[in-house]
């Protein structure tokens, strides 16, 4: 579920403007908005890769094909780039999106066995076995 915010989209608009601009500098932005200076970094990055409806509320997460899941993880693993820069490049919304897929693709090896939406199992389908086979 979404979080809600202090403040609406076009209040964060106007402060990353402001901030982009060089009207306020990144802490005076973080005090006008009442949050981390990460937090001002972040709108900005997202800002600049989705425009003003990158702050509008989401119904529902998104949902990234595991072809991109895999690249993206592939990239960073190979040292191609930061978790920011491989973010960026990806249109995710935070780096936190890209450090999860790294953990799962560390602990199954792929992104097949992992249902990200709906909820589901985190193991892979067992095989068959005979009578034989469970009999030992």
């Amino acid at each position: 579920m979404p979080q809600k915010s202090k403040l609406n989209a076009e209040e964060k608009v106007e402060i990353i403007r402001k901030y982009q601009q060089g009207e306020i500098s990144l802490a005076q932005a973080a005090r006008e908005a009442s949050v981390e200076t990460a937090t001002i970094y972040r709108w900005s990055t997202r800002y600049e890769a989705e425009g003003a409806g990158g702050f509008l509320s989401y119904q529902k997460n998104r949902v990234y094909p595991s072809e991109l899941k895999l690249k993206a993880v592939q990239e960073y693993l190979s040292g191609s780039g930061s978790l920011r820069e491989i973010s960026k490049k990806y249109k995710l919304r935070n780096e936190r999106q890209l450090s999860n897929w790294i953990k799962v693709y560390h602990a199954h090896g792929d992104f097949n066995s992992v249902k990200f939406s709906g909820g589901g199992s985190y193991m892979k389908q067992g095989r068959d076995t005979t009578q034989e086979e469970r009999v030992q």
